[in-house]
């Protein structure tokens, strides 16, 4: 959102500089102009069209803008800025915060500095806590012999490291707290001044009756005007980001909120990409109608973030934006918006096109199947799992090279919970916990979906050893396998049938960086379909989630479970992969097969059947390896009489 520049949203006695601001909006040479309805004009003729009508069926003009009303001055102007700024900070973050209090800087030699130390302990702890990872706390406080702070709880084990530490030759104790932040300060006094101007704002703009937020021509607004917050483009972002934090706050629950607001406008606000109200989206996700009428929006890229948003969007105002030129413009805009049904005035959908529409878009789970165990005749799944754990625990790169390829996919989930027993911190780096990361908008959450084999063996080369148990020990599993039909085969022939298979069990686990051994619970589900052709084996791994939690003990009574509580006993060697099962082989490949290996080695067809049909499984190359390995021990009865 460029920043608006009305009356009271900058000074006129700017220089003009040629300098473009980010996104594209640029600063002007000459002063700014309002037009006769107070709205906002950034040097563009003032279009002689008439205003449009919002969602509410009325207009939507600037309310409360009074013309050459004097500004405060910029001292005062700069510290309201920069409590809005700070206002921000704490209340619009998507991540969840905890409360941290630091005993120990008033005993530092830092104690002298102006600020008591405070910010010098933040720097410390910023840069310490984690190597690997930013770690970026919010402001500090003194209040008595603490310093409080806010951090992500993401972070908070990550610092929890610092505990006794030596800052500035004083160590330093951190704990969370659940007490209330210290509100005594002049911060604090300020924050809840600009909220109460904030409020204000929003009663002044909220209609009860149409359930409208009229968040219309921003610049010319006396209230954030006199808070000095519309002075440049990110002041003005930032401000729309509180202005949209603080509506929110009003309603108790997200069904209040869903309710109360179902209507806002946006219009002449000089927005160029909806990026800069983005906000919007996320908190207001079932808005039902939306004016964006008179902005700057030129292209669909501008507005192509959106085209996930808003899907009970009924009514929805472009005109006056340049982007109603373009090709296809109707056609595209609905599209992105499954409910629209009215675009700018016009009819572009039924309300049961809207309902189908809908239906279209909105993924469908997959059907909940039986809890039991569909192997096949060939017991493919046994034996998959059976190699799969072995070479997990033992050889990682190998098992990645055996049954992944450049189109499987794996990625891993960590559920953290409180406590010491072992080390997350190996786990979080790759973890694609959407809730841990905000919300599935992270860019984290594409970047930690590991494709190929070659990134899985990496991901995975990283992470602790382990030690699971064996198949034999039916009481720490539980297995689920179900046919998963309509994959893509990759000889290009229609589809083909895989497998899903759910298990959930327990590992002993070793972090020998950290010098900590623990148990943990997981589950994890493979969906199997065919290899492409020359692959080692006739299956491969299409998709692989893990998701590993904390180990829980069974209650008493139950049986018991063993568990590590020490360093694992020596690994076991590694041992040669179990050879996986085949797809059903009708008789006239078996008996092709039969003969070539016979042509090939010499055996009689009875032998050269045994060969094939054990441990090889009918994988041909197998089982000329199993032939040369027991050639020696062979009767001489496997070979057939020479001519």
């Amino acid at each position: 959102m460029a920043p608006p520049t009305g009356p009271r949203g900058g000074s006129n006695n700017r220089k003009p500089t040629a300098r473009a601001s980010r996104g594209g909006v640029a600063k002007h040479r000459a002063a700014t102009r309002t037009d006769r309805d107070g709205d906002v004009s950034m040097g563009a003729p003032i279009s002689s069209s008439n205003p449009p009508t919002g969602p509410s069926g009325r207009g939507t003009r600037g309310r409360g803008a009074a013309r050459g009303a004097p500004t405060r001055g910029s001292r005062t102007s700069s510290r309201l800025a920069q409590n809005l700024k700070n206002y921000i900070g704490e209340g619009g973050s998507k991540h969840a915060k905890t409360t941290l209090k630091i005993l120990g800087v008033k005993n530092s030699k830092a104690a002298s500095n102006s600020d008591g130390g405070v910010k010098g302990l933040l720097q410390f702890i910023e840069r310490k806590a984690d190597k690997d990872k930013k770690i970026v706390l919010g402001r500090g406080v003194l209040d008595g012999d603490y310093v409080w702070v806010k951090a992500n709880k993401d972070d908070v084990s990550s610092i929890m490291h610092l505990n006794g530490y030596q800052y500035a030759g004083a160590p330093i104790t951190i704990e969370e707290t659940t007490e209330p932040f210290p509100t005594g300060t002049k911060f604090s006094k300020d924050a809840a001044d600009t909220r109460q101007k904030l409020l204000a704002l929003l009663a002044k703009r909220y209609n009860t009756e149409q359930k409208l937020l009229d968040l219309s021509a921003l610049g010319t607004d006396d209230i954030l005007g006199n808070l000095g917050a519309v002075g440049s483009q990110s002041l003005a972002e930032k401000s729309f980001r509180a202005i949209i934090h603080v509506a929110g706050e009003q309603f108790k629950t997200a069904e209040e909120k869903r309710q109360g607001i179902q209507s806002v406008s946006l219009a002449r606000n000089e927005i160029s990409d909806v990026d800069q109200v983005f906000t919007l989206a996320y908190s207001l996700p079932h808005l039902r109608r939306l004016d964006l009428s008179n902005n700057r929006l030129a292209t669909f890229s501008s507005i192509a973030k959106w085209k996930q948003e808003f899907r009970y969007l009924e009514e929805l105002y472009l005109v006056g934006n340049p982007v109603t030129g373009v090709a296809d413009y109707a056609v595209q805009i609905t599209q992105w918006f499954p409910c629209l049904q009215i675009l700018d005035g016009n009819i572009v959908r039924s309300p049961q096109e809207a309902a189908e529409a809908l239906r279209a878009m909105t993924p469908q789970p997959l059907a909940q199947l039986p809890s039991n165990l569909r192997d096949g005749e060939n017991n493919v799944a046994s034996i998959f799992l059976r190699s799969f754990f072995q070479l997990y625990d033992h050889d990682r790169p190998a098992l990645a090279a055996q049954f992944y390829d450049v189109e499987s996919v794996a990625s891993l989930s960590a559920t953290p919970e409180p406590g010491r027993d072992v080390e997350w911190k190996p786990y979080m780096k790759y973890s694609r916990n959407i809730q841990k990361l905000g919300g599935s908008r992270n860019p984290a959450v594409v970047q930690r979906l590991f494709t190929g084999a070659s990134l899985i063996a990496e991901m995975w080369r990283s992470l602790p050893a382990t030690r699971h148990a064996t198949l034999d020990q039916p009481e720490l599993w539980i297995i689920d396998c179900h046919t998963f039909p309509h994959l893509a085969d990759p000889s290009g022939h229609g589809f083909a049938m895989g497998l899903m298979i759910n298990v959930h069990g327990q590992f002993e686990e070793a972090d020998t960086t950290e010098e900590l051994y623990g148990t943990r619970t997981f589950s994890r589900s493979f969906i199997l379909g065919p290899s492409k052709p020359g692959a080692p084996h006739p299956y491969r791994v299409l998709s692989d989630q893990l998701t590993i939690h904390k180990w829980t003990p069974r209650a008493a009574g139950a049986a018991p479970v063993p568990v590590t509580t020490g360093a694992p006993a020596a690994p076991i060697a590694p041992v040669a992969p179990v050879v996986a099962a085949v797809p059903v082989i009708d008789d006239a490949t078996r008996v092709q097969l039969i003969q070539e290996l016979a042509r090939r080695t010499g055996m009689n067809a009875q032998y050269s059947e045994l060969c094939l049909s054990g441990t090889a499984n009918w994988n041909f190359d197998l089982a000329l390896q199993s032939f040369e390995e027991q050639r020696a021990n062979l009767p001489p009865a496997a070979f057939t009489a020479p001519a």
